[in-house]
């Protein structure tokens, strides 16, 4: 099926066009045109986690328990699965007995790293005879999406929990939590030093796995971080892509406050493995921040920026209290804000470059009273309903589904900020999901000039919407409301670190 193939001239421009994109944002933005493709048909069953390609955004991972590969299908457990939008065509990853596999990474990216690509993820199962894990203890896994193999990467015993892998662009490092001491950083390697932590208090901490090569044999594995027994440390995200700085820098979540300022609730953190230094992203007091996502370490942009949600108020916006959503840049540390009085905004996921941010939320975020592209007249969520939103460097606003009675999640972002995939129960290509079964969604922007644009190879019929076969219409517009301050230097420590 032509639809849901994200042609291969698009990947090449965009490809050779990151840099530029990078450098100057502005210069690069050409008009481009939306496509939604439906890519699951599951009858049964839940879906979590759909994860796309950072650079190449020509592949979703996800994990269900329902029939993704047809009716009859279910494993009545979690396995991984990967969609392919070159074919269009769907398969399944792993398939486990006695156990089950889940918290799937996105497929790395091969470009300008000279590494194959992989998908990396926790499975219970035996997958990898050269090792074992008979014991069906959750353990860290990868999957060479070229050749097939699998490799396991910890050999660990119960009570140990292994899980949330999250794997850099370039599948150079591997951060993930668990709660066995699995420091064996020696402090040889001047650009990783290490902290010297240890975890034999069995806390639930943040681990960075490092690999020299492209085998996964050779590895390093560093503790980031550190707190005492019954804290957690969790949601670890790694910058960088090719860039000089790829996997300098480790961002999570803690409910332990690591540096001392007296810090309670949930708190983000980051760890820079050239000095083995911790230092608090989020603003300090009582609060909770939560669920870090981090961009690529562009030398263009300044980068990497970890975004993430708050119900504090670093930036003296006057907000409700309820959770929005805030960027960190940690090279010259700079906090952005980019909603404010929303409800229920979650799940944020940052474009290289820190300008485009994808999000999930129930609130009425388009400005009515602005000029709006597409999309008809406001109000366009007065129901609450749980909405897939695209921000665009804190003044532009693409809500990129409407919908009622149904849910819109998890989205995932291409590293452009041009391509989304999301989890939705929403019957958002009209038949094809009137059950209201959560589904796989993938979105993304192309040319005029593109093929798949023309309503001929882009059939509702085939599960594919675009503008011209009238099955979708982009809303695009400006916040409603605006922050009163978009970006300010951290009030609250010189260079974003503390006493």
């Amino acid at each position: 099926m032509n639809a849901s193939r994200l042609p291969g001239l698009l990947l090449c421009v965009v490809s050779t066009a990151l840099v530029l994109a990078l450098a100057r944002p502005a210069a690069a933005v050409r008009p481009h045109k939306p496509i939604l493709v439906q890519v699951t048909h599951n009858t049964v069953g839940q879906i979590w986690q759909p994860q796309i390609r950072s650079s190449r955004g020509d592949s979703v991972v996800f994990v269900s328990d329902g029939d993704v590969m047809g009716p009859g299908t279910e494993t009545g457990h979690r396995e991984v699965y990967y969609y392919d939008s070159e074919s269009g065509t769907l398969s399944r990853v792993t398939n486990t007995a006695d156990g089950e596999s889940y918290d799937a990474t996105a497929e790395t990216d091969d470009q300008h790293s000279g590494r194959p690509p992989v998908v990396v993820f926790i499975s219970t199962g035996d997958l990898d005879p050269s090792v074992g894990n008979d014991d069906h203890n959750p353990e860290v896994f990868v999957w060479h999406s070229e050749t097939g193999q699998t490799i396991q990467l910890t050999d660990t015993q119960p009570p140990v929990v292994n899980a949330e892998p999250y794997v850099s662009d370039s599948s150079r490092c591997i951060a993930f939590r668990s709660n066995a001491d699995l420091d064996d950083n020696d402090g040889s390697d001047a650009t990783n030093p290490g902290a010297g932590f240890d975890n034999l208090d069995g806390s639930d901490e943040i681990f960075n796995m490092r690999f020299p090569d492209t085998d996964f044999v050779g590895r390093v594995v560093t503790q980031v971080s550190n707190g005492p027994a019954g804290t957690i440390s969790s949601h670890p995200a790694v910058g960088g892509f090719w860039f000089t700085r790829q996997c300098r820098s480790t961002a999570y979540q803690s409910d332990h406050d690591h540096l001392g300022n007296g810090s309670t609730g949930l708190h983000i953190y980051n760890y820079t493995k050239t000095s083995g230094r911790v230092e608090q992203v989020s603003m300090p007091g009582d609060g909770v921040n939560r669920n870090p996502s981090m961009s690529g370490a562009s030398n263009f942009a300044r980068g990497p920026f970890v975004i993430f949600e708050s119900n504090m108020d670093p930036m003296e916006n006057g907000g409700s209290g309820s959770f929005e959503i805030f960027n960190y840049r940690l090279f010259k540390p700079l906090i952005g804000q980019f909603t404010l009085d929303s409800v229920d905004t979650a799940n944020p996921v940052v474009a290289d470059g820190g300008g485009f941010v994808t999000f999930q939320s129930r609130s009425e975020l388009i400005d009515g009273s602005k000029k709006v592209k597409g999309g008809g007249t406001p109000p366009f969520n007065a129901d609450g309903n749980q909405e897939i939103f695209r921000a665009d460097r804190f003044k532009k606003l693409a809500q990129l589904t409407r919908t009622e009675n149904c849910e819109n999640t998890d989205p995932t972002s291409r590293d452009t900020g041009r391509a989304t995939a999301f989890r939705s129960t929403c019957d958002l290509i009209p038949g094809h999901n009137p059950a209201g079964v959560a589904q796989v969604f993938h979105y993304w922007e192309v040319p005029r000039r593109d093929p798949i644009y023309l309503a001929s190879n882009c059939l509702v019929s085939e599960a594919c919407c675009n503008q011209n076969n009238g099955c979708y219409e982009l809303i695009l517009g400006k916040k409603s409301p605006r922050p009163r301050r978009n970006r300010t230097k951290p009030p609250w420590g010189v260079e974003g670190t503390f006493p």
